[in-house]
């Protein structure tokens, strides 16, 4: 879902106060627009706000209020496939963001919730779409005529689905600004995309890198034998998206006269708020087993349902303490993501 949707379900009720440029006065802000889009697993809502009034306006925290629910779900994650009612009223007096049980559970891998936030900008420039509601909202001012910006955040707060998969439904959106409130059904019904991690391996430290030998430059990694800690190498845990299929692509050089094992190793893992536990028969142990050549290796590797990250390792297995070996051209990338996105 994204770009500008028409307000057709947006309906203001106003409601008289006293003079002296109250935001309760009738017709004193209006709410232009309204545009909606998927960030990942959760949804970001932006409403255009005007000023009515030929003199400026102060909004304080504590004139604002927002209601939102609606009944949830998505059938490509285990345990909510049934529509769940799911209630979040933010006063951002207190705190700018509050949350909502769609699963409640002990067990925070089992718990689902769903938590919005409400950020609101007072002047006319678009926030970068990245942008995230911050803990606190400060006071907003608005010049005669002029615009600013509110958002709205609906994440899913799950262990494992929460960053990729978005919870279904239309939402029923009423929000108070001093004394006027406004009512809107937003349909974020409709996944824009499977979503995947943004991430990377990153290039390995410059004492681990050699120039002498590589597939693409300037250097690849280097594994020696016969040097302490230098026989094995590590890249960063990196997040995974649960039920991908990646293909796991690089090139290596055994060096002739290497005693022993050369290995590569996928792991993969579930983490919670508490615990990290690796996931038996998700992951991928090889011996590279061509020596005096550079030979590229290609593996596509399932991820599995409950997995959130990924770590990639080398080594040389030697007891000789003989050998060397370069890797290079290191890829981790989504194979399906159309089919993913179709669900089982």
């Amino acid at each position: 879902m994204r770009g500008i949707l028409l307000l057709g379900a947006l309906l203001p009720a106003t409601t008289t106060a006293d003079d002296g440029g109250s935001v309760g006065l009738p017709n004193r802000v209006t709410l232009e627009r309204r545009s909606a889009r998927q960030d990942h697993g959760a949804w970001v809502v932006d409403y255009r706000l005007r000023n009515e009034t030929p003199t400026g306006l102060v909004v304080t925290p504590a004139e604002i209020e927002v209601k939102a629910e609606g009944w949830v779900s998505n059938s490509r994650v285990s345990g909510h496939s049934v529509p769940r009612k799911v209630a979040v009223a933010i006063r951002p007096a207190e705190k700018a963001a509050a949350e909502g049980d769609v699963i409640a559970a002990p067990d925070d891998a089992k718990r689902c919730r769903e938590r919005v936030s409400l950020a609101v900008w007072s002047d006319d420039r678009e926030p970068e779409p990245a942008a995230k509601p911050a803990d606190a909202l400060a006071p907003i001012s608005l010049a005669p005529g002029a615009s600013g910006l509110v958002r709205l955040r609906f994440a899913h707060q799950h262990v494992v689905h929460g960053e990729y998969d978005p919870l279904l439904g239309v939402r029923t959106v009423s929000f108070r600004i001093g004394e006027e409130t406004f009512r809107d059904e937003v349909p974020l019904d409709a996944e824009a995309r499977v979503a995947h991690p943004k991430a990377t391996w990153p290039e390995p430290p410059d004492e681990r890198r050699d120039s002498r030998y590589f597939v693409s430059g300037p250097d690849s990694l280097h594994l020696e034998a016969h040097v302490p800690g230098r026989q094995y190498y590590r890249f960063p845990d990196r997040p995974v998206r649960h039920g991908a299929r990646m293909r796991l692509t690089f090139w290596y050089l055994v060096a002739r006269g290497t005693v022993g094992e050369t290995r590569v190793r996928l792991a993969q893992y579930k983490d919670t708020p508490t615990s990290c536990r690796v996931i038996p028969g998700g992951g991928l142990d090889q011996e590279l087993t061509v020596v005096g050549r550079w030979t590229r290796v290609e593996k596509v590797v399932r991820i599995e349902p409950e997995a959130t990250t990924a770590a990639l390792d080398f080594r040389i297995s030697s007891e000789a303490n003989l050998g060397e070996m370069w890797i290079d051209d290191v890829s981790f990338e989504p194979v399906d993501a159309e089919a993913l996105a179709k669900g089982p």
